[in-house]
């Protein structure tokens, strides 16, 4: 069993900032509260009993989509993960805040299996979720694939490219889905470094918005290692990749490799949410894997953009020297309050068996995070 859950420290933009010791300077700012009650609606002692991703996308009325990326799947025990076994991607469905319903696939021989595969891949390859969008035109999921090229090593998989997928039917049980998947062609991985789109998503009136990641040399060059990018597609044409445009130095253009960043030093998973009490946007991020969550704010998507203001330090740091956190992102559809985020974040090891001895790790973790006015 590979120890696939490290994918975040892969991407050029979190990989690079743990090679160089890049610490970004957040100020301080509004204190995050641990939110336990979420928390329990997600452990879990049979079946689906935990993963990392945890993306949200709002369905319509009071149903939230949430995807994951590497599962277990198997028991919880007096604190331990038995019979377990990890596989590359799941969702669930959650009704309002009830407990949610977990999907995943399952194998010729009843094992379990992700939800998703690739349908035009080698058979050595699978997804990882990434965020998504739903319009008039059914769900879309973007997803990043993957291959294994060093089984049982923190860095021993390499993303290949990135793909959108489309649920024609999303108001019915996952299970009978109809799925098709594209190619995104915006997508550029190298050596040098990677353009990757559908870190995140967000949906304004009549279009959406499609965040990702820029490591490539030309980015760094300006100041902007790691930076976050913005696209920009009719809600009605997400699918249509010619309708896509760019934010390069504050206009809109076809040319999705000259797109230029917004700020430097986003992380690998992300959100971006529009703050109605605030009248802005907000970034919300982990800032590498020390367990720092911050929040960027700026008036427009092409900003200025502040300073990471530190919101919350995971205290799963504390448990031990092994321990990491990262992948944080905000939820804005799952809070009533507008001046209010609730975000998710993972607790992770460095050793890898670690998560079947301490059943703590690996789950979606909530914090509530205050908003003050501007």
């Amino acid at each position: 069993m590979r120890n696939a859950s490290y994918r975040q420290l892969s991407f050029a933009a979190a990989l690079a900032c743990l090679l160089t010791g890049v610490a970004l300077c957040a100020a301080a700012g509004p204190a995050g509260k641990a939110a336990p009650e979420w928390d329990a609606l997600f452990q879990r002692e049979a079946g689906w009993i935990g993963a990392d991703g945890a993306y949200s996308i709002p369905l319509g009325g009071d149903t939230t989509l949430w995807l994951f990326s590497d599962t277990f799947v198997g028991k919880v025990k007096d604190g331990k993960r038995l019979d377990a076994r990890m596989i590359n991607n799941s969702v669930a469905l959650q009704r309002g805040t009830n407990q949610p319903e977990f999907f995943y696939g399952s194998t010729a021989a009843g094992k379990p299996a992700s939800f998703i595969k690739p349908q035009h891949g080698s058979g050595r390859d699978y997804f990882w979720l990434a965020h998504g969008a739903r319009t008039a035109r059914g769900l879309y999921l973007f997803l990043q694939r993957v291959v294994t090229v060093k089984p049982g090593t923190p860095f021993g998989f390499r993303m290949i490219d990135g793909w959108l997928a489309c649920v024609a039917n999303p108001d019915d049980p996952p299970p009978r889905w109809r799925i098709t998947q594209t190619k995104v062609p915006f997508t550029h991985i190298s050596a040098k470094g990677a353009l990757i789109f559908g870190n995140a998503v967000l949906v304004e009136g009549e279009s959406v918005y499609i965040f990702g990641g820029d490591s490539r040399p030309e980015a760094r060059k300006s100041g902007m290692p790691n930076g976050m990018v913005v696209a920009r597609a009719p809600a009605d044409g997400l699918g249509d990749f010619a309708q896509w445009r760019f934010l390069s130095s504050g206009a809109w253009q076809q040319d999705s490799r000259k797109v230029t960043p917004v700020f430097p030093n986003i992380g690998s998973e992300y959100s971006v949410s529009r703050l109605p009490a605030r009248k802005d946007y907000a970034a919300v991020y982990s800032e590498g894997i020390g367990g720092r969550i911050v929040l960027r704010t700026a008036p427009a998507l092409a900003g200025p953009w502040s300073e990471p203001v530190l919101v919350y330090r995971c205290p799963d740091m504390n448990w031990s020297p092994k321990v990491f956190c990262y992948a944080a992102k905000a939820h804005p559809e799952l809070t009533s309050a507008p001046d209010e985020l609730l975000i998710t974040y993972a607790a992770n090891s460095w050793e890898f068996w670690d998560l079947f001895k301490d059943a703590r790790l690996y789950w979606p973790r909530f914090v509530r995070v205050k908003l003050s006015p501007n």
